[in-house]
């Protein structure tokens, strides 16, 4: 009896031990939080790799959240042609609704039941913020959150990799920059929306432009998130007479103040971030003939100014398969993208990963232009990861790039074009 217990004993230890040479389990997060272990590995199997996000699936700004259906269209794309060095990409994503106190709560399910390799595109500036200390205390990278706020890279921190947007306050430079040197504006009024993120692109722009003999700001025009009538806004920008309006604005605010403009007859060169402009169903919210010749920069084509390319034939060949309700030129694309990015970086840190790993071979990624991204380019002294755009043009109801690549340096604040 003695005997059968002890060999029953034996192969449980084999089969324990087996086990945990497959994948990352709970007890190896616990050891992982050792001083000296910078970084911890979950989420990866001998045939899996788990990623996590956290987005707004429903509630009043849903729309955004199908971001994670690109990723999914893309993961789909890659497992259908074999995985990452054969192993199969899997998303799990939690609806936050928006809400930072909702974030707080399905944070930890990722990190300590789903134990997820990383996370990718989680959205909202406050949301991640208000989950910052505890995936710095888990050790958790978040990779191309979605929000252009510099406070999450700006300072290098090794767990907050890039964004998936521009982050605001290049953005705003390189607009300004575009609005005085290439239109020939001095007098700008600056249109934001008064918090997070609209503060960050008017500070920069209040920062930047005494770079620029002659040039001022002349109005600012704040406006609240939920804002519906843009009237007085309006009113404020015709009475300043500017040579140009630049607005720090999202999609829909965007749409109301451009109508408003239009029917004042303002009639001025209109300047407005990738999150407000860099979307065909602009036309339709704010009037086909308002929003004509609209000014935005992107980080990436729009896949109506290049339906011919080969990446965006995959993206919407791929996205019509997996989910044919999704407009190609909504946020599904930057999830696409950002899932690219991912998957290259997963492909160069090889079959045997690890955080620490896949760390490094991010930091490989130099002006690497194999996605729909312009460019990404990562090191130990630049965590941005995203720092070029496009120009482009609201014409004949498509959003038409008017100039090459425009980069900016985030060491020397150097602006620089193809």
């Amino acid at each position: 009896m003695k005997k059968i217990s002890l060999l029953f004993f034996v192969s449980l230890l084999v089969f324990v031990l087996a086990a945990c040479n497959e994948t990352t389990t709970g007890s190896q997060l616990n050891n992982a939080k050792d001083d000296d272990e910078l970084y911890v590995t979950r989420g990866v199997t001998n045939d899996k790799i788990l990623i996590g996000n956290i987005s707004p699936h429903t509630g009043p700004i849903a729309e955004s959240g199908t971001a994670r259906y690109g990723t999914e269209a893309y993961f789909n794309y890659i497992n259908e042609n074999g995985g990452v060095h054969g192993r199969q990409l899997e998303l799990i994503s939690y609806d936050d609704q928006y809400q930072p106190s909702q974030t707080v709560q399905v944070a930890p399910r990722l990190v300590e039941e789903d134990e997820v390799f990383l996370l990718l595109s989680n959205q909202g500036t406050a949301n991640n913020f208000a989950v910052k200390d505890y995936y710095e205390e888990n050790k958790v990278v978040s990779f191309l959150i979605n929000t252009g706020a510099p406070d999450f890279t700006a300072t290098k921190n090794p767990y907050w990799l890039g964004t998936g947007l521009t982050v605001y306050n290049i953005e705003a430079e390189i607009l300004l920059e575009y609005a005085i040197n290439e239109i020939g504006a001095k007098k700008i009024a600056v249109v934001y929306q008064n918090d997070d993120f609209g503060n960050v692109g008017f500070d920069a722009v209040k920062k930047a432009i005494g770079k620029y003999e002659g040039a001022e700001i002349i109005a600012e025009v704040p406006y609240v998130t939920g804002n519906e009538d843009f009237s007085s806004q309006a009113v404020k920008i015709k009475d300043s007479n500017p040579d140009a309006v630049l607005s720090f604005s999202l999609s829909g605010p965007t749409a109301s103040l451009k109508k408003s403009m239009y029917d004042l007859g303002i009639d001025v060169p209109f300047l407005v971030t990738g999150l407000g402009g860099n979307n065909t169903n602009q036309f339709e919210l704010a009037g086909a003939e308002a929003w004509e010749g609209t000014i935005s920069s992107t980080p990436y084509f729009n896949p109506t100014s290049a339906p011919d390319d080969p990446q965006m034939k995959v993206y919407a060949e791929q996205l019509a398969k997996d989910f044919p309700d999704l407009p190609i030129d909504g946020f599904a694309q930057s999830g696409w993208a950002s899932a690219q990015v991912l998957v290259e970086a997963l492909e160069r840190a090889g079959e045997d990963l690890t955080m620490e790993k896949f760390v490094e071979a991010v930091y490989t990624l130099e002006d690497w232009d194999g996605s729909m991204y312009a460019s990404v380019s990562f090191s130990k002294e630049n965590h941005y990861g995203l720092t070029s755009v496009y120009i482009t043009e609201a014409k004949d109801g498509k959003i038409t790039p008017i100039t090459g690549k425009i980069t900016y340096d985030p060491e020397t604040g150097e602006i620089s074009s193809e």
